[in-house]
């Protein structure tokens, strides 16, 4: 057997195929991991870079020359015999000396300098290479990650299948229960409609049985019933008979009585119309003459009024009479500040005046020490209830009353409001 043979055989079983297809990814990770390192490290570089480094030494140092110019050698001087130096000749020799400690000074710097620079750079490709090396650990640890997710994602959809497989035979026997279940309510439903329809016409031959002899027992009770009723109604014929020659012998009896009540009453009521008669004329009589004595003691009292006007309004226990003519109390002033309170509440929309009547209506208004309006008797009518009332109202929404000039509220004031406006001949 051949590889491609058992390759196409292990096609057919779904759990050789996914491993089968893990294994494939994880040699391709591994391959990346791999391709990824060897390129890592082909990239490195094989030069690094120039490093300046500056080197600082304590004391004075010898300035150096550049470094592009060598050092001036001393000349060589012909061998003599040694003399005494002159003073210019030490002191050339000393110059010579420190130019020659300056310039060693100097190559030993640059030494230093070179030296650190091929350490930095080493340094450096020290730390790219472990940066590369670094960085090819990461890739191979995502590899492997993402090859380890994707044998779980294989693993979990192994699982899901298998779970959808198991749901879908759980399905299938519930399915088959419940078609067995139906077929089974069927087959009960069809027996129970036979056995529901047996008593139905088991019930619908009894209850026509008992119909038919209702009907016949019903048929007899008529007949009866029929026999009695008229026997009833010939003696009811009869009873009706004597009962309306009794009632027609009654009414007679009872048209005399009342013709006789009737003549009684008209006599009487003659007599009492007669004497309501003396009596009414008797009284318009009385009342006429108390009214006039009444005008003549209010006209008496207005005219006592008229002499104490400055004082009236603040008496306690006081009369202040007031009108919106302002001619009964003696103060224009004051009226009119009544009135002006007064009105607002009096709600009544009176006729167009015609001639010169003007209804007037008096309330004697009885005040509180705050000026609170606890009281308002009417004391004349004006001859018209719903304007009577509208002003009362109005009385009792003006609270408090204004303040009279004394200062001080009486214990009452007669208040007289007229329906229209007084004329300047009705104001003097």
């Amino acid at each position: 057997m051949t590889w491609l043979d058992r390759f196409r055989r292990d096609s057919d079983n779904p759990d050789r195929r996914d491993d089968r297809f893990g294994l494939l990814w994880s040699a391709a990770a591994h391959g990346a991991l791999i391709l990824l390192m060897v390129l890592g490290f082909s990239s490195a570089p094989d030069n690094a870079g120039p490093v300046q480094v500056e080197l600082w030494a304590k004391g004075t140092v010898a300035e150096a020359t550049s470094p592009s110019e060598p050092a001036e050698a001393p000349p060589a001087e012909p061998a003599e015999t040694p003399t005494e130096p002159s003073p210019d000749e030490a002191a050339e020799a000393a110059e010579r000396e420190a130019a020659q400690a300056r310039a060693e000074a100097k190559a030993q710097a640059e030494a230093a300098q070179a030296e650190a620079a091929r350490a930095a750079a080493a340094e450096q490709a020290k730390a790219a290479q472990q940066a590369q090396l670094a960085e090819a650990q990461a890739r191979a640890e995502a590899a492997a990650k993402a090859q380890a997710d994707a044998e779980i994602a294989l693993a979990q959809e192994r699982k899901a299948r298998e779970e959808a497989e198991r749901l879908a035979q759980e399905q299938l026997k519930k399915e088959k229960a419940r078609q067995e279940a139906e077929a089974t309510a069927a087959k009960e439903k069809a027996a129970a409609e036979k056995a529901a329809a047996e008593k139905a016409a088991a019930e619908k031959a009894a209850a026509e049985k008992a119909a038919a002899e209702k009907a016949v027992a019903e048929k007899a009770a008529a007949e009866k019933a029929a026999k009695e009723k008229a026997a009833t109604e010939k003696a009811a014929a009869e009873k009706a008979a004597a009962e309306k020659a009794a009632a027609e012998k009654a009414a007679t009896e009872k048209a005399a009585a009342e013709k006789a009540a009737t003549e009684k009453a008209a006599t009487e009521k003659a007599a009492k119309e007669k004497a309501a008669a003396d009596k009414a004329a008797k009284e318009k009589a009385a009342a006429a003459k108390a009214a006039k004595e009444a005008a003549a003691k209010l006209e008496a009292a207005k005219a006592a009024l008229r002499g104490a006007a400055s004082e009236a309004a603040g008496i306690p226990e006081g009369n202040a009479d007031r009108n919106q003519r302002g001619g009964g109390g003696g103060n224009d002033g004051y009226a009119a500040k009544v009135r002006a309170c007064v009105k607002p509440g009096v709600i009544y929309n009176p006729p167009p005046r015609s001639g010169g009547s003007n209804p007037t209506v008096e309330f004697r208004t009885r005040l509180g020490s705050n000026g609170q309006v606890q009281g308002a008797t009417l004391i004349r009518s004006s001859g018209i209830p719903r304007f009577d009332d509208a002003v009362q109202k109005g009385i009792s929404a003006c609270s408090p009353f204004p303040k009279p000039p004394s200062g001080n509220y009486p214990s009452y004031i007669d208040v007289q409001y007229s329906m229209y406006e007084p004329t300047d001949s009705e104001r003097r």
